[in-house]
């Protein structure tokens, strides 16, 4: 049996390799470039305003809300980092094998990819329903913000398990140069979101923070069931084939495969989020914590929105161009495709640091109706955003080289830049200088100026387009 589904995957080999889009590894970089970038401009897009809405309601709820919101994003996040160590090795590998046109491995990798993916989401679940709280209390926030905090928490940690599957759904999909299906099923979600945060929180059923986390979990279970059907479409079917999932069992080597790349990757993402945390505890020793908090949650929140989301999705989009055009044994196409998305990027984050520098009160207005967070809120637009244009370099040639496999240094270069630098410089000039939050506005600035420079060096270097995987 296992060699007739051999000779079948074979035969297939080149009905796939005929049929696929061949726009990423041949003809014009621009066009290779649109046809990727734009489908996930449009998702990072949807999620934006998803996001912006969940500030929004959470603003309207109150100070110790919006608070309990932004710290209870980030452990969301910190549990999900198992997550990100997967869709990042899930890219580099089924980006590198659809570019060999070898659909054996593709569906090998992605198989194998959703088994672990069940496994991580699960474990992750689990454990951010026992640590939510304990996390909030040891970041200091006020018993007020702790309860507050896990109320949303108890839904949003149930979400783990289908968002774990679905970032590595989605990564299937773009690794073969499909973006436009995971931008269509996130456009759904984000008006599922958005209707329920309204319905939940605001009319008419007035179930406060717990609406935005229940909001996020119905979405997901939608958005994994979706993504499940449409690869049952495409040649990709077996890979959730139940038969052959049972018939394959977890590979080690697979489990080996993924993490050499995706581990480092995860470590690099939890020491953006770590700092993230520790910034908390920094508050906790300002004068006026709560609206610190506040103002950080805001702050970033927006950052993300309007310069980090559109930079995300020309990261992944130039992740998979890397990936496919390294397996197509065209590495100078894959470097050229790197320094064509940092310069839109950089451009683009150019004009987001002016409307962030010269609007921010309006901006930072919208999302708070507290006079502090306001405040607090607009200094860290105009500091933060000024450097913008390097996080685009950092966020973009880190995706890169993330897409070739290569993920070990931008992981020491993120950690040195973020936790050795960043943290004692936020410290120094926020408490013992009682710059108050303008001083870790400082360092965050300072830090992701350096990351970004750091970026640039290496992946002009070359060193990127060695990496085996």
């Amino acid at each position: 049996m296992s060699s007739t589904l051999e000779q079948e995957l074979d035969t297939s080999r080149e009905t796939a390799s005929s049929s696929r889009d061949e726009v990423i590894v041949n003809g014009s970089l621009w066009a290779a470039i649109w046809h990727m970038s734009w489908p996930l401009f449009l998702n990072m897009t949807t999620i934006a305003i998803a996001s912006c809405v969940d500030l929004w309601v959470s603003g309207r709820l109150g100070r110790d809300t919006q608070a309990a919101f932004g710290i209870g994003s980030q452990i969301w996040f910190f549990m999900v980092l198992l997550a990100t160590a997967l869709s990042a090795g899930t890219t580099a590998l089924i980006s590198r094998y659809w570019g060999e046109r070898d659909l054996k491995q593709t569906i090998a990798a992605s198989r194998q990819s959703l088994i672990f993916g069940c496994l991580f989401g699960s474990a992750s679940a689990g454990a951010g329903m026992l640590l939510a709280r304990p996390i909030m209390h040891v970041l200091g926030a006020s018993t007020v913000v702790e309860n507050l905090g896990w109320e949303y928490m108890k839904y949003d940690m149930s979400s783990q398990l289908p968002y774990t599957l679905l970032w590595v759904f989605n990564s299937i999909f773009r690794a073969k140069g499909d973006a436009r299906v995971p931008m269509i099923i996130m456009a759904g979600m984000t008006a599922l979101v958005i209707a329920l945060d309204f319905i939940l929180c605001i009319y008419p059923f007035h179930v406060g923070i717990a609406g935005l986390g229940i909001s996020w979990l119905v979405a997901a279970f939608l958005g994994v069931t979706a993504s499940y059907l449409l690869i049952l479409r495409t040649e990709l079917a077996p890979c959730v084939d139940i038969r052959q999932i049972i018939s394959s069992g977890i590979s080690l080597g697979w489990f080996v495969r993924l993490m050499k790349i995706g581990l480092p990757a995860c470590i690099q993402d939890l020491s953006w989020i770590g700092s993230n945390f520790m910034l908390y505890l920094i508050f906790a020793l300002t004068a006026n914590p709560t609206a610190c908090q506040a103002a950080w949650a805001v702050g970033l929140r927006v950052d993300e929105i309007i310069g980090g989301f559109p930079i995300y999705a020309l990261s992944m989009a130039v992740a998979t161009i890397v990936g496919q055009n390294l397996g197509a044994k065209q590495p100078q196409r894959a470097e050229r495709a790197g320094w064509h998305v940092c310069a839109v990027g950089a451009a683009l984050n150019c004009v987001v640091a002016a409307i962030l520098f010269f609007f921010a009160a309006p901006i930072a207005s919208l999302m708070s109706n507290d006079p502090t967070v306001i405040a607090y809120s607009s200094s860290y637009l105009r500091i933060v955003g000024l450097c913008l244009p390097l996080c685009a370099a950092w966020i973009i040639m880190g995706g890169a080289m993330q897409g070739a496999g290569y993920t070990r240094w931008p992981m020491l270069a993120t950690i040195c830049c973020l936790c050795l630098i960043r943290l004692p410089l936020a410290w120094y000039l926020t408490v013992p200088l009682a710059m108050g939050p303008t001083g870790t506005w400082i360092a965050i600035s300072a830090s992701t100026v350096l990351l970004g420079l750091l970026m640039v060096w290496r992946f002009s270097s070359g060193i990127w387009k060695l990496q085996k995987v």
